[in-house]
């Protein structure tokens, strides 16, 4: 027979619900940004390979990624709804 949970311990399961879903946002977008990286550097060595070139493209290219995955980042940041504006419509 399963455990009936206490209106408090619920609330607060509800409440750790957010909190986990905004670390697993976060991470996504961490893992986003360190897949756009090893991508463009893969990309760079294998130009590099291709015109038999000194590392010039790996350097390049990994430094357009991290310009490219911090764009990215950022303007999914500024998309959210703040907390503030959360509330707001909660109300």
């Amino acid at each position: 027979m399963p455990q009936k949970i206490p209106k408090d311990e619920n609330r607060l399961l509800s409440g750790n619900k957010s909190a986990v879903n905004a670390y697993l946002k976060y991470s996504a977008m961490g893992i986003q940004m360190a897949f756009i990286i090893a991508l463009f550097a893969w990309l760079g060595l294998k130009t590099d390979d291709w015109l038999n070139a000194e590392p010039v493209f790996v350097v390049i290219l990994s430094l357009s990624g991290v310009a490219l995955s911090l764009y990215i980042f950022i303007r999914q940041i500024l998309s959210e709804p703040s907390s503030k504006n959360k509330e707001e419509e909660e109300d």
